[in-house]
């Protein structure tokens, strides 16, 4: 069975329902429609009884039974729609004994003993047996009829119809209320267990389905039980690009596909915007099978209204469901997979293990310790010497940024960088490094007015597309008083290829603030001879992956000779990154490169000790400067 749950049918009634989710606004309207069928009837009786001129006696019985009738529906209906206890059962019969012995004071004989008998026992069974009407009826009002022939009374006549009517009245209230509060019940559970949009079930039947399979296989633990988390990758762009009324019809396809891939007994709901959910008894392995059939099913394209194809991935995660476990901790656990199904690489099943667990909470703890960090002023700038390789004297340096965490201590960027940028933070963290950078850079000049010292700064993806990247670095060299020629701003490739065309129009604004633009890490990207050629830089970075074999590899010797006779073609300035060995120096200084950085010049340092060195006379020939 796919959980897909069907809607209650309509029950039809006389009985219409009222608003409130606890019925009181039904049973306020049974009670005055009971008592007006009630009141309207007895009120015929009593003209009729009029026109027929009975007795004025057997006319105040009239009164009094249909009083009493009226108060009993009225009384009834206002009661709670559950089974109601014997006892209150009890109180209508009484009420109609106490009229009737009330009657008898002044009308005695056979006939009031009759109807007294007939109105008390119809009532009785209108209220406890309902559906025992027809022979209810047959076996107690035929008699009366005979005897109401041989001795007849228009107040007998009268009762006994009114005391028909009444046990009508009264059971067709007490039977339709019940079947509506069942209904209304059944209703109620259908909805919460069921998603409106796509008709699968909802995330209320997925934990109910997974206690009762964890409890029962406590019991057999052969079979196994399983969950996969699907995630659609992507789903929000299809929302941006063709509105939320796609999206939704994406979500019912998406639905539909899931449930083919179901066998009987199977589950699938929907968990909460595009997350799916599948239980399945099973093993881990055959839940594997089962994913391999989610992704095959969901590769073709779904046909959305307007002539829009869209194709869409999915990562899903799998957890086994242990005996006894909930349903909440099930769902964390192939939470947990999908996202690491969603590291690899989007389009992929993982398995829950332990360790992913822990890594997950090792990542939420380091998340809630980077903002923190972040309000606390723990992040420091460090500083990595940019050498002359002809002269050996600093030329300028590179800002990298460090946590010094208080309880971890000092943290290098590929401890936090990632969560930084997938946290949203780089925007605030990147403004941080470019205001302390700036301000250093600033007051070294005033050390040696003469030196043009520069200082570059990274800039993520997140920074560089951000609108207010210009005006941010423009109120920055204001507040620090920092020329713009003696700042450059560090870009990598795979930055400049999530969007080329705005990358090249914010560099080429950056540019008129003064400021130098550096392409950092050339060759491990793509496209890099377009890059130099269509964008505004002015400095190539060689990457360290060129620099580390040479002496040793001659092809990485030929490439760096080409890649420096490129730059003196386009004039751009080269720094060779990583430089660790006096033979790295001497040949990048023989190939031309005249700019280098690394742990031969020396290691990144804290603004205070990078601002002593500067104050030493530059040291002669190519030898370390920062220890």
């Amino acid at each position: 069975m796919v959980g897909l749950l069907p809607a209650p049918e309509a029950t039809p009634s006389l009985w219409r329902d009222g608003p409130g989710a606890d019925g009181t606004g039904a049973r306020r309207a049974d009670a005055l429609l009971g008592a007006a069928l009630v009141g309207a009837f007895s009120l015929v009786m009593v003209i009729a009884a009029v026109v027929l001129q009975v007795a004025v006696t057997d006319l105040r019985a009239v009164v009094e039974v249909a009083a009493v009738a009226a108060a009993a529906a009225v009384v009834l209906a206002a009661l709670p729609s559950r089974r109601l206890p014997r006892w209150r059962l009890l109180c209508f019969p009484l009420l109609l004994v106490a009229a009737e012995v009330a009657l008898s004071v002044v009308t005695t004989g056979v006939s009031a003993a009759c109807t007294a008998f007939l109105t008390l026992a119809l009532l009785y069974l209108g209220l406890t047996q309902p559906r025992s009407a027809g022979p209810a009826f047959a076996v107690l009002v035929a008699p009366a009829w005979v005897l109401a022939q041989q001795q007849w009374s228009a107040g007998v006549a009268v009762r006994l119809v009114l005391a028909v009517f009444i046990w009508l009245v009264l059971s067709d209230v007490l039977s339709v209320r019940t079947a509506r509060g069942r209904m209304t019940t059944e209703h109620l559970i259908a909805q919460a267990n069921t998603d409106v949009l796509t008709g699968l079930g909802s995330r209320l039947l997925l934990s109910d389905r997974i206690e009762k399979l964890s409890a029962r296989d406590g019991a057999d633990e052969a079979d196994g039980s399983a969950l996969l988390l699907v995630d659609l990758d992507g789903f929000k762009a299809v929302n941006d690009t063709y509105g939320h009324a796609a999206g939704d019809e994406l979500l019912v396809g998406v639905a539909r596909r899931l449930r083919s891939v179901l066998r009987p007994g199977d589950v699938a709901v929907r968990v909460s915007g595009d997350e799916f959910a599948i239980l399945l008894r099973g093993d881990i392995a055959h839940a594997g099978g089962i994913a391999t059939r989610v992704l095959t099913s969901l590769g073709e394209p779904v046909a959305l209204s307007r002539g829009h194809r869209v194709a869409v991935t999915a990562s899903i995660g799998i957890a086994g469901v242990a005996p006894g476990a909930r349903g909440d901790d099930v769902l964390r656990d192939a939470d947990m997979a999908m996202y690491e199904a969603k590291q690899a690489g989007r389009n992929q099943v993982a398995v829950f293990e332990v360790s992913a667990h822990d890594r997950l909470r090792h990542r939420l703890e380091l998340e809630a310790q980077l903002r923190d960090g972040l309000e606390a002023g723990q992040f420091e700038v460090y500083f990595q010497p940019v050498v002359h390789m002809g002269t050996g004297a600093m030329v300028g340096a590179e800002a990298l940024v460090r946590w010094r965490h208080p309880h971890r201590g000092l943290l290098a960027p590929g401890e936090f960088l990632d969560v930084s940028e997938s946290l949203g933070i780089m925007d605030r963290l990147g403004g941080q490094v470019l205001d302390q950078a700036c301000a250093r850079a600033r007051s070294w000049q005033h050390v040696d007015p003469d030196r043009a010292f520069s200082v570059a700064v990274n800039v993520s993806a997140p920074e560089m597309f951000a609108d207010d990247l210009v005006p941010r670095v423009r109120a920055t060299l204001e507040h620090s008083g920092l020329p713009g020629s003696l700042l450059v701003l560090e870009i990598t490739e795979r930055v400049i290829m999530a969007d080329a065309t705005l990358a090249a129009r914010r560099l080429a604004e950056l540019r008129r603030l003064g400021v130098r633009v550096a392409l950092d890490d050339f060759g491990t990207g793509h496209s890099s001879l377009a890059y130099l050629r269509d964008l505004p830089i002015d400095i190539v970075k060689i990457d360290q992956s060129f620099v580390r074999p040479l002496g040793t590899d001659h092809q990485a010797l030929a490439l760096l000779r080409s890649i420096v006779g490129i730059a003196d073609a386009l004039t751009l300035d080269l720094i060779a990154e990583g430089v660790e060995t006096p033979a790295q120096v001497e040949i990048l200084h023989g190939l031309g490169c005249q700019l280098a950085q690394g742990f031969y010049f020396g290691r990144p340092v804290s603004a205070a000790e990078f601002g002593a060195y500067l104050q030493r006379p530059s040291p002669a020939g190519m030898a370390p400067v920062v220890p």
